[in-house]
């Protein structure tokens, strides 16, 4: 799939000087019939190439139902730079066009002023639909689900029930799952449309009920509704209040949108990038990305661990003597620091990505925490064996003994920090990939220094 979207994009840049030179000479009924048999992420991987200027005038050509779709496929800061090209009738004809949950995911990253701009455009039933939408809570599930749905209710016969279809099915996200209610909207059940096609028409719908169903609150974070996606196999999920009245649904596409952006986010603070602030489109879009946001992006951290190495450097300070004394001692630190750091880092990775997929729990840390107790030490004899051969090498017999001692410990202390950060953080409600690779391994550097000048200082004093 890869290797497709490659070439393809290698031929969106084989005809870019076919199309700017048709917009330049204004044929905009050959560019309107080239452009209306593409697919909608082909038009956006285009857009990427040309001018934002021409973008505005492709957007303009192309049929009302494939402009919406090429709009909602492009990032936030295209779509806002796109909007403000455009009239008023002209923005009004895409909001209108895109479905509820994309309006919604649209409103939510433009700026204030421009999304009530926007909202001001639309029918009154529909900007109350937008409202209702963006009144949950970010993240959760109630933003991202759409009222364009199927309901039939369970006293229907099937004949009854595939008249409504018929009439109502042309608007909904998707009719491949139908929701059965009652006059009050409770959810009762979901069946595959494919049931209801294969029953006798004269048959009623709660004949060929089940009453297995899954369903998630409006309020839950998205994250943990992909994990139901992904334990279910499921491709669409009905979207309940307290009181299992059904809401909407929300669907698989807009699903692998939240995994990508979890998957981003965590990539990101695994890595010590602060994203919060400028979107993750620093990571995604990094060519497009100004300079100013890039430098916002990756300062925070870098500057909050430079403090801490600063603290290193007043631990060695600390013990300037012993190391006067034995100046072999230097050779092996970073080698020790930097073993205790890969340790924990390697800990880290697997804890953050148990509890990602919900294997992890906050209950288990104590079992986690004395399991890795066993495993690094195990691995810090190991190390300890390995770096007590340069240890005779270079030193002697004592000097050995200090290596091999401070290797073991510090590998247990630099793997039990990997375990117990993350843990940390989810008690704290924070992402437990905010233990990030860099923080590990300078706390293993602090950590891991005291800890083998203290061992020198004792042994060989």
């Amino acid at each position: 799939m890869e290797e497709e979207k490659k070439y393809f994009n290698q031929i969106v840049k084989l005809l870019k000087p076919d199309i700017e030179e048709l917009i330049e000479s204004k044929q905009w009924h050959t560019l309107k019939e080239v452009l209306s048999t593409w697919y909608a992420p082909d038009i956006t991987d285009l857009f990427m190439e040309i001018d934002p200027r021409d973008c505005v005038v492709i957007l303009r050509l192309l049929p009302k139902e494939l402009a919406s779709d090429v709009f909602s496929e492009l990032d936030s800061n295209m779509q806002e730079n796109l909007l403000n090209y455009l009239t008023d009738e002209q923005v009004k004809s895409i909001i209108l066009s895109l479905d509820p949950d994309d309006r919604t995911q649209l409103f939510e990253e433009l700026p204030d002023s421009l999304t009530r701009r926007l909202i001001n455009l639309l029918p009154p039933e529909e900007s109350k639909e937008a409202l209702q939408l963006l009144g949950y809570p970010e993240n959760s599930i109630g933003r991202l689900m759409t009222p364009d749905y199927v309901a039939i209710k369970h006293y229907w016969t099937i004949e009854e029930a595939m008249e409504h279809i018929r009439k109502f099915g042309r608007d909904a996200e998707t009719i491949d799952m139908l929701y059965i209610i009652d006059n009050h909207w409770h959810l009762l059940d979901d069946i595959p449309i494919r049931r209801l096609i294969l029953a006798e028409s004269n048959k009623s719908v709660q004949s060929i009920m089940d009453h297995h169903f899954v369903s998630v609150n409006a309020e839950m974070d998205q994250e943990e509704a992909a994990k139901v996606f992904e334990k279910y196999n499921l491709t669409a999920l009905p979207v309940t209040d307290s009181e299992v009245h059904l809401l909407g649904i929300v669907t698989i596409d807009d699903i692998i949108d939240v995994i990508r952006e979890e998957n981003t986010e965590d990539f990101t603070k695994y890595s010590a990038v602060e994203a919060d602030s400028v979107g993750l489109d620093f990571i995604t879009k990094i060519k497009n990305v100004p300079f100013k946001k890039i430098i916002r992006a990756r300062i925070t951290w870098l500057f909050l661990l430079l403090i801490m190495d600063i603290i290193t450097g007043g631990i060695i300070q600390g013990f300037e003597s012993i190391i006067a004394k034995y100046v072999v001692l230097v050779t092996f630190l970073p080698v020790l620091v930097d073993t205790a750091g890969n340790a924990g880092s390697q800990s880290a990775t697997l804890i953050i990505r148990a509890l990602a997929l919900g294997t992890v729990e906050m209950k288990d840390w104590i079992y986690l925490l004395g399991r890795e107790f066993l495993i690094a030490g195990t691995l810090g004899v190991f190390m300890g064996l390995g770096i007590s051969i340069m240890g005779f090498v270079r030193g002697n017999i004592f000097i050995a003994e200090v290596v091999v001692s401070a290797m073991i410990i510090n590998v247990i202390i630099g793997s039990l920090i990997g375990v117990i950060l993350p843990f940390i953080f989810m008690k704290f409600k924070k992402d437990p990939a905010t233990a990030s690779t860099p923080l590990i391994t300078t706390l293993a550097d602090i950590i891991g220094t005291g800890i083998y000048l203290l061992i020198a200082t004792l042994m060989l004093k």
